[in-house]
C-alpha cells in the first residue's frame, strides 16, 4: 500500500482511491505554534549548526525575530570559541615556548576561519527563509556558494597548518590536524541529525503492516492492512487555504483544504499530522441470504475548538461470479457486476475440483481512516 494514496476500497472496478490531500481536507482540524524562522522551527531543541569549521548552538528560547536570532547565535559563538580553544589547548599540552608562538597564530587562524563561516551563516539563514519551498535557481546558487565557501575553508586550513608547522613539532601539528578535525566531524553529524533535507516533490511513505488469516482447505480469508503516516505542517497558504506537508525522509506535498475544515486557522507550522489507516477485506463463498452489493461512509470531525482530529471510515461489498477456472496455473477469472473481469491466485490447499464456474463469491472491504494533529 502506498502512502501517497490511501486505498479506500480497491476491488473490481467498483473501488475508489482517497489521496492523502483528500483525508487531509476533510478531517485537518490544526492548533499549533506561529510561524517563525526556520532557525527557531528546526533548533527548538538545542543542537549545533556547522558553519565551516564553527558551529552556532542556538538555544531553545530563540524567538525566531531577526534580531533574537542574532544575539543567540552571537552568544553560542562566543562560547563555542572558547570551548574549542580549550579542547585544543587540552590535546596539544603545549610548552610554554609553544604556546608564546602558538596561540597568537591560532587566533589569527580563526578568525579568518570565523570569516568564510559568515557567508556559511548568511546561507544557512538564507535557506530558513525559503524552507521548505527552495527555488530551483536559487538552489543551484547556494549549492555552488556552499562549495565555493568549503573550498575556501579548505584552503585556509592548508595555508595554516603550513604555518604551524613551523613553530610546533610534526606529531603536535598532525594531532591538531586530527583534533580540528574531530571537532568538525562532531559537530556535522549533529547537524545531520538535525537538519532537514530540501523536500523534493515526491511520493510520501508510510509504514505499512499486514495480517492475513484463513481457514486451511476454506475458500477466502481475512487481510487486515495497516498504515500509519506522519507529517509536519511546513507552509500555510492561507488565502488559498493551502498547506505544505514534510514527511520524514524530506519529501513535501501541498494539499488543498476544503471549507469543511472549520479550524483551518488554527493551523500552525511544525504541527504533526498523523494518519492511520486501517484495511480490513474479507473474502468469502456467497451464501443465500448474504446483503446485497453497496457501500456506505461516514465521516466524524472534532467541534470547532475542540481537540483537533476525525475519523472516517467506510465498507464497500461487491460479489463478482467465477468465469473461468486454470487448474494448472491455480487461478480463478472472477466477472463483476460493473463489467470488469480480473484473474485472481488459488491457495494450494484449496480443491478446485470442488468449485466451479457460476460460483459466486463477495468481496467485502472495510476501511477506517484516523486523523490527529498534535504540537511537537
Amino acid at each position: 500500500m502506498k502512502s501517497k494514496q490511501l486505498r479506500l476500497v480497491a476491488l473490481g472496478g467498483l473501488l475508489n482511491l482517497v489521496s492523502v490531500s483528500d483525508v487531509f481536507a476533510q478531517v485537518l482540524l490544526a492548533p499549533g505554534r506561529h510561524r517563525a524562522a526556520v532557525l527557531a522551527d528546526l533548533w527548538r531543541r538545542r543542537f549545533l549548526v556547522l558553519l565551516g569549521s564553527l558551529w552556532v548552538v542556538l538555544p531553545s528560547s530563540a524567538t525566531g525575530a531577526s534580531q533574537n536570532e542574532d544575539e543567540a547565535i552571537a552568544v553560542a559563538l562566543s562560547v563555542i570559541k572558547a570551548d574549542r580553544q580549550e579542547v585544543v589547548s587540552k590535546a596539544l599540552q603545549l610548552t610554554d615556548t609553544e604556546s608564546r608562538a602558538f596561540w597568537p597564530l591560532y587566533r589569527q587562524y580563526r578568525a579568518e576561519m570565523d570569516q568564510v563561516s559568515d557567508g556559511l551563516l548568511r546561507l544557512v539563514k538564507e535557506y530558513a527563509q525559503y524552507y521548505p519551498n527552495v527555488p530551483e535557481d536559487r538552489a543551484r546558487q547556494m549549492l555552488k556558494q556552499m562549495g565555493d565557501l568549503e573550498k575556501k575553508l579548505l584552503d585556509t586550513r592548508t595555508s595554516y597548518l603550513r604555518k604551524f608547522s613551523k613553530i610546533l613539532p610534526p606529531t603536535k601539528n598532525l594531532r591538531f590536524a586530527q583534533v580540528e578535525n574531530r571537532l568538525d566531524l562532531a559537530l556535522r553529524l549533529q547537524l545531520a541529525a538535525n537538519v532537514p533535507l530540501v523536500p523534493i516533490e515526491g511520493q510520501m511513505r508510510g509504514t505499512a503492516t499486514g495480517v492475513t488469516a484463513y481457514t486451511e482447505g476454506v475458500p477466502g480469508g481475512v487481510i487486515v492492512e495497516t498504515l500509519k503516516f506522519t507529517a509536519t505542517v511546513a507552509a500555510i497558504d492561507a488565502a488559498n487555504r493551502k498547506v505544505t506537508l514534510v514527511s520524514s525522509d524530506g519529501v513535501k506535498r501541498t494539499v488543498k483544504v476544503g471549507p469543511e475544515a472549520s479550524n483551518f486557522d488554527q493551523i500552525r507550522l511544525g504541527d504533526q499530522l498523523k494518519i492511520t489507516t486501517t484495511v480490513e477485506t474479507v473474502v468469502q463463498m456467497a451464501r443465500p441470504g448474504d446483503v446485497s452489493d453497496g457501500g456506505n461512509s461516514v465521516v466524524l470531525l472534532a467541534p470547532k475548538g475542540a481537540k483537533p482530529g476525525g475519523v472516517a471510515a467506510g465498507t464497500v461489498q461487491a460479489t463478482g461470479t467465477v468465469t473461468a477456472i486454470d487448474p494448472l496455473n491455480r487461478t480463478a477469472m472472477i466477472h463483476f457486476p460493473d463489467g470488469s473481469t480480473q484473474i485472481f491466485p488459488v491457495r494450494d490447499d484449496i480443491d478446485l475440483t470442488q468449485r466451479k464456474v457460476g460460483d459466486r463469491i463477495v468481496f467485502r472491504v472495510a476501511e477506517m481512516i484516523a486523523l490527529s494533529v498534535e504540537r511537537p
